[in-house]
């Protein structure tokens, strides 16, 4: 057998990795705005996705391959009255027939599957740190852009008898739905329009309130509430992929947050051991939280005016 020569390896070997640290320097370049550093990492997050996709695709094929023509070749070496032998394994040019022809083909075969094992980790660092550049640069934009502006909030509290009532929010538009996680959760969000995303969940048919993104795994979305705390005091963490809300509060095993619920915000309150979830709040908590709102408009972190429900402005 004629051994896997030099060009033949370099022809299987992955390509040279992409400069993205390059392109996102170019995408960040075009605009300083929040929303272009968000659309550079989108960008990148697809070009990453499709990236690992097309080498996940490129090792499983390889593996395949050298597969086949070593069963092939294992065959045709304990069964020599096998005919067309030759003809039936004119893959890639290597059609093993001895022992050690075939025991080399082995280890050259690994050695190309290895070398794009090796190279998708690396495209995984690669990204990595891309991703917490352009994290860093949104951080900066974001307290930026707040020193010059102010998220806006409308709300309105409609009273269900003396005991509870509804905290309801006009909705807002992305900048300050940014602008308002920033401030509040500590966090920026990881998409740009995260408090429009009311996609539900294809497993429990429910709207998620987190992306299937770290530190959260599929596992984890039928209950995230855990861990949404614990991400919230992660002073290391500089975003966090909220979906469709912005959490404000943990007192007391309780998450306050701030949820879309299609044209208006509501505040939510739950009990994060039972994962019990409710908008219509007791009144003397529904105080404390727009006590918070009061004193977070008097710190200056946000414009809030307050808007008579349908009832007391008829």
């Amino acid at each position: 057998m004629e051994e896997i020569g030099a060009l033949e390896l370099l022809a299987l070997a992955p390509p040279p990795s992409e400069d993205w640290f390059s392109l996102i320097h170019t995408w960040l370049g075009c605009a300083e705005t929040v929303g272009a550093a968000y659309q550079a990492w989108e960008e990148l997050r697809s070009k990453y996705a499709d990236a690992l996709q097309n080498h996940a695709q490129k090792i499983e094929m390889l593996k395949l391959h050298g597969e086949f023509v070593l069963g092939a070749a294992e065959q045709a070496n304990g069964e020599a009255d096998i005919k067309g032998f030759e003809e039936a394994t004119k893959l890639a040019s290597l059609a093993p027939s001895e022992k050690g022809d075939i025991e080399r083909f082995r280890q050259q075969w690994e050695g190309v599957v290895h070398m794009w094992e090796n190279a998708q980790l690396q495209m995984r660092c690669f990204f990595e740190k891309a991703s917490r550049e352009i994290e860093e640069e949104i951080v900066r934009r974001i307290d930026k852009t707040l020193k010059l502006v102010r998220p806006k909030l409308h709300l309105t509290i409609h009273h269900l008898g003396k005991e509870h009532c509804i905290l309801q929010f006009e909705r807002m538009g992305e900048l300050d739905a940014v602008l308002l996680s920033r401030l509040l959760s500590g966090k920026i969000p990881t998409h740009y329009a995260f408090l429009f995303d009311d996609s539900v969940s294809q497993l429990n048919g429910m709207a998620d309130v987190v992306y299937a993104e770290k530190p959260f795994e599929p596992s984890s979305l039928a209950s995230p509430w855990p861990l949404i705390h614990s991400l919230m005091g992660d002073k290391s963490a500089l975003s966090a992929p909220w979906k469709g809300q912005i959490p404000l509060l943990y007192e007391g095993g309780v998450l306050w947050m701030l949820k879309q619920k299609g044209i208006v915000m509501e505040i939510e309150q739950v009990e994060v051991a039972k994962g019990q979830a409710t908008e219509l709040l007791e009144v003397a908590k529904a105080q404390w939280m727009v006590a918070h709102f009061f004193r977070w408009m008097r710190e200056g972190k946000m414009e809030l005016q307050l808007r008579p429900n349908a009832f007391i402005a008829q």
